[in-house]
This record gives C-alpha cells, structure tokens and sequence, in this order.
C-alpha cells in the first residue's frame, strides 16, 4: 500500500498526521540525495585540486565530514519508517503474534524514551557548542551537532505514527 493510499483510507487527524510525516519522509530523503551529491562534488574538488592542481582545498574534508553527518542523521528517520535498521529476527520470528505485538510495543516505547533523550541533550550540547567555530568553515559547531535532535524529533514523529496507525507495510528483503 503507498502513503498516498494509506493517507486516503484514514480520515481526520490520523490522516493529516500521515501526510506530515509522509512529507517529512520525503524532505529527508532528498536531504540525504542532496548530502550523497555534495560529499561526491567536494571529494572530487578535493582530489581534483590536491593531486592535478597541486593547490589542496583546505576546507573540502571537513565539509565532507559534516554533510556526512547531516547524511547519517537524516537517513536514519528514513530507514526507522521503513523499518530497515538492522534487526536480528532470531527470536522475535518465533513468537506467536500476540507476544510479537506487546515486544514491538515495549521496543516502541523504549525507542520514544531513547529518542526523547537523544533530541533533550542533542539540544543542549547543540546550544553549549553554539559559539564554538569550526576550522576551516565559518559555521559553528552547533551546526553539526543539530542533526541529532532534528533526527530524533523525525524518528519520535515515526514511533508515533507507527503507534497511532500501525507500521507502513514493507516488502523486506531476505539476506541469505
């Protein structure tokens, strides 16, 4: 079932909470499309002027680093909609359902606990590194350091959405 379809069978505030985080989804995922092109355009500068022009980019490393980061906490709201973080299934594909429905809602609300804290001090370290400067990129620290409570408050919204209307149906892939 697509988020569109999905998005049409519910009504209400259910409905309108789907298509915040649907939209919210797609935001990120072209943020992170967006991250991919800027880390290969600035490796390549890098290697371009370091190796043919003799003359290395001071700034290209950190540059690349940081979109790096932003990539990182960006795809992992992705991939905690879609339900593809690494899992070990060992036990949990022999459960009966039932007990398979109060693990996942225990792992929920664990995760809203993790995530809860994750934005709470990703916040606070955001805010003491704010006059920090980087080195060779005139934006301070708290500029790297925002990606995680932004990543959080995604994933919260997901834990929610996943609570409120049930996970997003999923085709998983099977790693033999």
């Amino acid at each position: 079932m697509s988020v569109l379809t999905e998005c049409a069978e519910l009504r209400g505030a259910a409905a309108a909470f789907a298509r915040l985080t649907a939209q919210l989804d797609r935001i990120a995922c072209w943020g992170c499309v967006s991250l991919f092109v800027l880390i290969l355009v600035t490796m390549i500068m890098q290697v371009t002027s370091r190796y043919v022009l003799n003359a290395p980019l001071i700034w290209t490393e950190e540059m690349a680093r940081m979109s790096y980061i932003w990539a990182c906490y960006l795809g992992a709201p992705i991939a905690f909609r879609r339900g593809t973080h690494v899992a070990i299934t060992f036990v949990s594909d022999r459960l009966p359902r039932r007990a398979l429905a109060a693990v996942n809602l225990l792992l929920q609300a664990a995760a809203l606990i993790f995530l809860t804290q994750l934005a709470i001090q990703g916040m606070m370290l955001t805010i003491r590194s704010h006059h920090l400067d980087m080195i060779t990129l005139p934006f301070s620290w708290s500029a790297v350091y925002i990606a995680a409570p932004i990543s959080a408050i995604l994933m919260i919204l997901e834990s929610v959405r996943a609570l409120w209307l049930g996970p997003i149906p999923s085709s998983p892939e099977v790693v033999s």
